[in-house]
C-alpha cells in the first residue's frame, strides 16, 4: 500500500496505490485461473496493481492484472493483461492475450473514439509486465532502444493509440545517503519520445 501522487488534467492528486502479488495456477489455452480439473498449468506472477485517487472533478478507480510466467525460459512472454478504469462518466475495459506470437486486444468503453474495439499486434514488449519481471527476474529487464506497448492505463488517460512505441529503456545505478552509510538501488527508466 503506497501514498499515490498522480498527474490528471494537468495537476497532481493524491490518492492510494495497492500492489498485491501472487502466485497461481494459470491454464494456457484458456488463459484463466486453473481452479479445478486436470488440464495443464503454469505457474504464473500475478500483480493486481489498483490506484484510488480523487480530481476535484472525477474519482478514479483504475485495476491492471497481469499475468507473468514464473518460468521466463519456457513462457518467455507475458500471456495476459486486464485493465478496467471506472470514474464518473463510466468505464472502460481492456484485456490483452499473448498467443501464436502476436498481442490481441480487444477494448470496451463509453468512449466514441475508443468504442469496441479488437485488435492484433505483432508481439513486443508490454510495459505492463515490468513490475512482474522486477520481482522475477530483473536482468530480463529490456535494455536499450526497442519498441514497448505502453501501459494501458496510459493509453486509457491519455487517449492514445493502442500501439508500440519506440521506448528508450534504461538501468541507473543509485546511491543514497542513509542513517545506516550509503545505499545502493537501481532505478529503470522508460522514455517514449513519440508521446513525451
Amino acid at each position: 500500500r503506497y501514498e499515490l501522487k498522480q498527474i490528471r488534467y494537468g495537476e497532481s492528486r493524491t490518492g492510494e496505490a495497492v500492489l498485491v502479488f501472487v502466485t497461481e495456477d494459470f491454464l494456457l489455452e484458456e488463459q484463466v485461473k486453473k481452479e479445478f480439473g486436470n488440464s495443464s498449468a503454469t505457474s504464473v506472477m500475478k500483480i493486481n496493481f489498483m490506484k484510488k485517487f480523487i480530481t476535484g472533478i472525477y474519482d478514479y478507480s483504475v485495476m491492471t492484472s497481469t499475468f507473468t510466467p514464473i518460468d521466463f525460459r519456457k513462457h518467455p512472454a507475458t500471456l495476459k493483461v486486464a485493465f478496467s478504469s471506472q470514474d464518473w462518466c463510466g468505464q472502460a475495459f481492456s484485456q490483452m492475450n499473448y498467443r501464436d506470437r502476436k498481442l490481441n486486444y480487444q477494448v470496451r468503453s463509453y468512449f466514441q473514439s475508443e468504442g469496441d474495439m479488437d485488435k492484433s499486434l505483432e508481439a513486443t514488449y508490454t510495459e505492463d509486465d515490468i513490475w512482474n519481471r522486477m520481482r522475477l527476474e530483473p536482468q530480463t529487464l529490456p535494455l536499450g532502444k526497442i519498441d514497448m506497448v505502453p501501459s494501458m492505463e496510459y493509453l486509457r488517460l491519455k487517449h492514445k493509440e493502442l500501439k508500440a512505441y519506440t521506448c528508450e529503456a534504461n538501468l541507473f545505478l543509485q546511491v543514497s545517503d542513509s542513517e545506516s552509510g550509503d545505499e545502493e538501488f537501481y532505478s529503470y527508466q522508460l522514455s517514449y519520445p513519440e508521446l513525451d
